[in-house]
This record gives structure tokens, sequence and C-alpha cells, in this order.
């Protein structure tokens, strides 16, 4: 009969450590199916890698929304003020000041452009990485750590496969945004709430969230429940979860404060006032966003579930049980907004990559107890399948220099007008031509919502009157139709079309960009008409003169 011996694992459940005559057929598998996890679960971290030092140096936004961020970061590398009464020159999105802060001061090191805001959220996601690796290390039982080779493949399968979410994601973790910096602090507090258990005053977890928050004010729930793990413990629980509650609220008061009430406003008003909730997006975000990039690490973890039975009387299992239930329900929940985009779902996939390996381990500790060789070789085998089911040619994803050559050409244009020039939808080719800076629409609109009627309408007339000085604004461009905007706007005159009443087509409107829109109309004041017929542009209407269709060549 064989031996055999108890070794507690991570999740305090016993693995049984038996000793079988095991199979030579399988068992001179094992070796090169950890050798080609191993090398299978970097491919994605690889490709991610290329990708996004590849898209570094792009001078354009890669997400419509990367602009706005720049702004800010300048605004805060200057040292102006972030929160601020909304006005027609810089109105910041409803997100915490910590990544504003820290691309803030990565531009006054690095310089003005978007470059320091994706090497950001590139050394945020490289830190993902080796945090989701670390954290499955540490929850890997006692035993498996006489196969290091497993153990590691395993840790790399958990950071290969959130890596392998990136085109799920639509290109999203390197572009210059909160979202990267975010998850990786979410993902610090999580390991360093785990570390709590053994070694660290659990306060200390407390700030880890505390941060997280900051950066995105979302993620306080999911602290709050995830220091709630150790109930069996009713003072070390109201030890975590307070302290973080004292310290957000205390945070709270202080920005609310230095800012005079418009951290208050950005950060949980213009949030309340935009929250429509879709019924579509809420009801297909379980196949759509969670099954289909992540059906096979869900059935891994289920595996491990069943056959290994976690005990819910350990602190381990609660803490993740807690902590990926909060995640998935708050990512579910945001989703179900109207204008939620594919970064909502980043926690959640972090959480199941993290589960995924913890899975490995403990499924392949499971098998190996029982000197099942074949089911370890077909686990390592089924493993692989996450991690390349989405592979994908990093070049596809980098802007070619025509489209650079295409932007730089615009931005050209723009710049021969000698006034402003107003673009709602994409500001930045405006100021890249050197004209002042104008918030996008997106955060006007949102920012509208959340104003009392009679602010909203006191910013509206303002923005309007600026508009309506053709004198001072050269052109206006717009992504649709004149008419078409003015529904969607409405800080837009309604006499947009009279004081403005050449209408024309941009410069390589139909240059194709995938990463951003684009404006493809321009409107001018008929003072700048000769201007236009003087240089060949495509006129559509000018309503200066008698004919009111032409084209000129």
């Amino acid at each position: 009969m064989s031996g055999q011996v108890q070794t507690p694992d991570a999740m305090g459940a016993g693995v049984e450590e038996l000793r079988p005559a095991v199979s030579p057929a399988w068992a001179r598998w094992l070796l090169p199916a950890q050798r080609a996890l191993l090398a299978i679960a970097a491919l994605p971290v690889v490709l991610f890698l290329i990708a996004a030092i590849g898209r570094l140096r792009y001078p354009f936004p890669l997400e419509e929304l990367e602009a706005p961020m720049l702004l800010a970061a300048e605004r805060i590398s200057h040292g102006l003020p972030l929160y601020v009464a909304p006005n027609f020159h810089f109105i910041p999105y409803m997100y915490a000041p910590g990544y504003y802060y820290a691309s803030g001061w990565l531009v006054r090191w690095m310089g003005s452009g978007f470059l320091p805001l994706r090497l950001l959220s590139l050394l945020a996601t490289c830190v993902s990485f080796a945090l989701l690796y670390g954290m499955v290390l540490l929850e890997a039982p006692k035993a498996d750590r006489q196969r290091p080779l497993l153990r590691h493949g395993a840790a790399l399968a958990a950071a290969g496969a959130y890596a392998a979410a990136y085109p799920w994601t639509r290109w999203w973790y390197d572009l210059g945004r909160v979202d990267s910096f975010y998850l990786c602090l979410f993902l610090l507090a999580v390991f360093v709430t785990r570390l709590t258990m053994d070694r660290l005053p659990v306060v200390v977890a407390a700030v880890a969230w505390l941060f997280a928050f900051l950066a995105k004010q979302t993620i306080l729930p999911v602290g709050i429940v995830a220091l709630c793990y150790d109930w069996k413990r009713p003072r070390r629980l109201l030890l975590g979860a307070g302290s973080l509650l004292v310290l957000a609220g205390v945070s709270f008061l202080w920005l609310n404060h230095a800012t005079e009430g418009w951290f208050h406003f950005y950060a949980f008003s213009v949030p309340r006032a935009n929250a429509d909730l879709v019924l579509r997006p809420a009801v297909f975000y379980w196949p759509s966003v969670i099954l289909a990039p992540y059906g096979v690490p869900l059935g891994f973890i289920l595996l491990a579930v069943l056959l290994t039975r976690p005990r819910w009387q350990d602190a381990r299992t609660r803490f993740y049980a807690l902590t990926a239930g909060s995640v998935l329900a708050l990512c579910w929940f945001l989703q179900a907004h109207a204008g939620a985009t594919a970064n909502t779902a980043m926690p959640a996939y972090a959480m199941l990559s993290l589960l995924f390996g913890v899975s490995l381990v403990r499924l392949d500790a499971h098998f190996a107890a029982r000197g099942l060789d074949a089911a370890r070789v077909a686990m390592l085998a089924a493993a692989v399948l996450p991690l390349v089911s989405w592979v994908y040619q990093p070049h596809d994803i980098i802007p070619p220099q025509g489209l650079v050559d295409a932007h730089m050409r615009r931005v050209a244009w723009i710049r021969s007008f000698p006034g402003d020039v107003y673009v709602p939808e994409h500001p930045y080719e405006a100021i890249a031509a050197g004209k002042p800076w104008r918030p996008d629409a997106a955060a006007l609109h949102d920012a509208l919502a959340a104003l009392p009627p009679g602010d909203r309408q006191a910013l509206i007339r303002q923005i309007q009157r600026t508009i309506d000085d053709s004198d001072r604004m050269d052109a206006i461009l717009l992504e649709q139709l004149p008419a078409a905007e003015q529904k969607r706007y409405p800080w837009l005159p309604a006499d947009l079309q009279q004081r403005y009443p050449v209408l024309g087509m941009t410069p390589d409107a139909d240059m194709g960009d995938p990463y951003s829109p684009h404006a493809i109309y321009f409107l001018l004041p008929c003072r700048e008409l000769p201007l236009a017929r003087q240089r060949g542009w495509i006129l559509l209407q000018n309503g200066c003169a008698v004919g009111i269709f032409e084209r000129n060549h």
C-alpha cells in the first residue's frame, strides 16, 4: 500500500499527499506539459508589451477621452486646480483625483503629451501582472512547493489570462486613462488584505483600499465587503472596515473643503445625474462579457471548488469569495449604465484570472495526491485554451505612420485659422494647433446634467455667447451635420448656421481613424469664404452666396 500524509493547503482544506505507483506512460508527459504551460502563459504578456510599447509615442488620442485626461494632467503639472466650476475652458471627468495627480506629476517630469499617461498605464499593468503572479504563489499549498515548475506555471497563467483579456477590453490596458492605474491599486489592496491574515495589521489593508478609492471611487463598497471577511473576530472586522470608512470619510471632507464643494460635485453628483440604467447590457453582461472570454477559467474555478472543497470556516476562503463576488456584482451594476464601455469589466477579469491560477494549483495538488497523472496532463492542456484563444497580431493595433500624417495635416489646416476653432467632440487636434482648450462634449454634457437649473442655463448662455462671437471664432468642426449636432448638444446656438453659413468637409475627413472619431464637417463665417475658395476646400453649402451647393477642387 502507498504511504500518505495530510498537508494543509492555503485555503485550509487538507490535501492528501499520497505516494502511489505512478503510470510511466502519463508521468513522462507531466514535465513537458508544465514547461509548455509556462511558455504559453508568457505569450499574452509578451504580445501586450509589444503592442503597448509600439503605441506609447503615438501623438494623438488612442481613445476619445485620452485628450481630456491629458488636459487634466497638464493642469496639475502647472499647479492649476482640478475640481473647478464647470466652464467653457475646462471640465474634469467624474473620477477621484489619484490618477490625475499621478499623471500630472509625470507630465511635469517628462513633458507634455500622451507618453507620460500611457507609460503610467503600462507600468501599472505590469505591476498588476506581478501582483497576480505573486498572489498565486502565496496561495500555493505547501505540498506544491516541491513542484516549483507547476507553481510558477499556474502563477504565470493567472497573469497571462489577464493579459489575454486585452482584446476584450478594446485594447484598454495601455490607454492614458485611469483604469489600469486604479486596477493596479485594487490588486495591491487585495494582496495587502491577504497578507494581513499572516503578518500585517489590518489597518494597513484599510490604507491600501483608501488608495484604490482615491483612484476610482466606485471601488469603496468592494473594499468594505472584503474587509468583512474576518467576521468571526468582530474587533478585527470593525478595525478594518471601520478604518476604511473613517479614512474615506476624512479624505472626502478634506477634498471637498479644499475644492469648495466641487469634488463632491464631480465624483458623486455628476455620476448620479447620469446614472441611466439600460436593461440590455445588464442582461447580456454574463454571457457576452464574462462567459465568452472567461468560460474556461470559470470551469476551472468551479471544478476546484467541487473537488478540493475549500472550507468556508477558513478566512482565506471567505476573503476570496467575498472579494470576487462583490467585484463581479459591482462590474455588472456599472455595465448596466448607459455609456459603460469595455473597461468596466477589468476588475472582474483580474479577479477571475487570480482564481484561475489558484484553481490550477489546487487541482494539480488534488490529482497528484491520487496519482491521477492523466488528469494532471489533461488539466494542463485545457489550461492553455484561454491563453491562446484570443491571440492577435500586435502590429494591427499600432497606429500606422499614414494615420499620424493625416492627423498632422489636419492640425496644420486648423493652425491656418488665425482665430479660435471650436471642436465639440474631439478637441485635441485644435489644441495641438495651438487653439484654446475647450471641454469635450461628453464632459460638458455630464456636468450640465448635474448642475442646478439656474446654473445650467447660465453656463449654456455663456457658451452660446462665445460661439456666437463669429469675429472671434474662425471655424467650428463637427462630427455630424449641424442640425444633428444641435439636437445632441443644447449649448450650440439655435442660429448657428446663420452665423456660420459656410458648410464644408474637413481635410482627410475619410481617413478612417479606428481609435478616436474625428470631425468631418466644418462651419465658417462669411469672412472666411475667400480663404476656403483660395485653398480649394470642399464646400457643401454656401449661405453667403446665391449658389447654395458647390464643390471646389
